[in-house]
């Protein structure tokens, strides 16, 4: 890759992305708090990170080290913790949030709901709750769009729907923990994405200028054989699962630009059982391309499939935004590899003419995992919860020099964490 192919357009958007439960702490009113508090979660997120408080320490992290945007989410239950009773003063909060990063020149990418929801929302029926919750998620959206339109130019309506939904009413793991019910989570998924189309269509009302999308998983999927038809039929058919159905249920007019959160792929083979046969089964042995590695959460690193999937979603013609990429891992060497792989990736999806307008890590400290806990460490900043000191690893000095010069280091070089 020549010099100028390894640099980024001025106004290129660098940072990293958090949520609101991951790391404020004490989201009291929140359907996973009831989960964790009545024991059927494995780990309680407490304190998380207490960035509800120390966020203006952590933009100061984020701005000195380069920076030069920052995803959050908005916490529904803290907004609306009963029905139709809306809280100010947590208005007020969100609302000094966002100018604080535009104060530390952090374009803010905002997220109107990453997972969780208000317990009483939860508690009568959530996503399956049709129209009644749809309008209700609308009406807390109306309020925050009206506290931050003013601050905030790109929006996220929905995070990762596919994602909740396999985990919440496939897997059971999360909040309400239904197992194995397919007609549930596609009715998730569709309530989801019909309440992104009517938020998308509030939030122009108030800001006319918005670039509105929503944060949408996309794993890259391939058959474990090319040569074999029926790989291919089970790839296939996972690829419009997980990637087509959600773009296709937003509607390419509903989308000024799309989030896409990658982490791995899905190498597929079609020799499953059941219904499983229509999205095939996961391959786990060897695939010819060379040695398969995995982050401490079994995900596999496969750079390739960023460029690959950027290419295919630049046919929607509208801004893309990188607004998750990152590694579960303790070896600080692996996670700076990945960050230049995956950003060499973007470089060349650029160079190819794909709109790529921006990258954000997952995440900007470790941070509460969900069902997995603490363990699991994605930040570019580790953190102390015994002290809640954050600490900046190798991969947060590498990225601050390509914040700073919007270019990948030379190879030959190195990447040493440097200052």
């Amino acid at each position: 890759m020549s010099g100028s192919a390894r640099a980024f357009p001025e106004g290129f958007l660098f940072g990293a992305a958090t949520s609101a439960h991951q790391v404020e702490g004490f989201n009291r009113h929140s359907d996973w708090w009831q989960a964790e508090e009545a024991g059927r979660l494995p780990f309680r997120s407490g304190a998380a990170c207490r960035h509800f408080e120390l966020y203006p320490h952590d933009f100061d992290l984020a701005r000195t080290f380069g920076h030069n945007a920052h995803r959050l989410s908005v916490e529904w239950s803290r907004i609306e913790p009963a029905p139709g009773r809306f809280d100010e003063a947590a208005l007020r909060h969100y609302h000094t949030v966002v100018q604080a990063l535009r104060a530390r020149g952090l374009e803010p990418v905002v997220t109107l709901q990453h997972f969780t929801l208000p317990h009483w929302a939860a508690a009568d029926g959530g996503w399956l709750g049709g129209e009644q919750h749809i309008h209700r998620f609308l009406r807390y959206v109306e309020r925050v769009v009206e506290a931050l339109a003013p601050e905030v130019r790109l929006w996220l309506t929905v995070n990762e729907p596919t994602v909740y939904a396999k985990r919440a009413y496939v897997a059971g793991d999360w909040p309400p923990f239904r197992r194995r019910n397919w007609a549930a989570a596609a009715r998730v998924v569709a309530a989801m994405m019909r309440a992104h189309r009517r938020a998308y269509t509030l939030i122009h009302r108030h800001r006319p200028d918005a670039l509105v999308g929503f944060a949408h998983s996309a794993p890259y999927v391939m058959p474990r054989n090319p040569g074999s038809l029926r790989d291919r039929r089970a790839a296939l058919g996972r690829d419009l699962l997980l990637n087509r159905l959600p773009l296709a249920l937003a509607g390419r007019r509903f989308l000024d630009l799309l989030g896409i959160n990658y982490y791995t792929r899905a190498l597929v083979h079609g020799r499953a059982r059941g219904l499983a046969r229509l999205w095939g089964a996961d391959w786990p042995g060897e695939d010819g391309e060379g040695p398969r590695r995995y982050s401490d959460l079994g995900w596999e690193i496969y750079p390739r499939g960023l460029g690959r999937l950027l290419r295919r979603f630049a046919a929607l013609g509208v801004p893309l935004l990188v607004s998750e990429n990152g590694l579960a891992t303790r070896d600080e060497e692996l996670r700076v590899r990945f960050l230049l792989d995956h950003l060499g990736e973007v470089a060349a999806a650029l160079r190819a003419g794909v709109p790529v307008i921006g990258y954000l890590w997952w995440s900007l400290m470790d941070n509460y995992e969900w069902a997995e806990g603490f363990a699991p460490r994605f930040g570019l900043f580790a953190v102390d919860y015994a002290t809640q000191a954050r600490s900046p690893r190798p991969a947060a000095h590498v990225f601050a020099r390509i914040c700073r010069t919007r270019r990948l280091p030379d190879p030959a070089q190195g990447h040493g964490p440097g200052p």
